[in-house]
């Protein structure tokens, strides 16, 4: 007869390992997506600049 297996018997090590893991993969992701918002992000703000100074092409 096998002993029963509890919650408390993990491995604490393979645990942080595993988390450090999975915060390197959510890190990634989000450097990723905020590398590829770039193109839109940046003429936002300048658009958004410009309408707060009353900004106005032409006479």
């Amino acid at each position: 007869m096998s002993k029963q297996q509890r919650f408390w018997n993990v491995d604490l090590i393979e645990v942080a390992k595993m988390w450090g893991r999975d915060m390197s993969t959510f890190l990634q992701t989000a450097l990723l997506f905020a590398f590829l918002a770039l193109p839109v992000v940046i003429p936002t703000l300048i658009l958004w600049y410009l309408l707060s100074i009353d900004f106005k092409i032409g006479k």
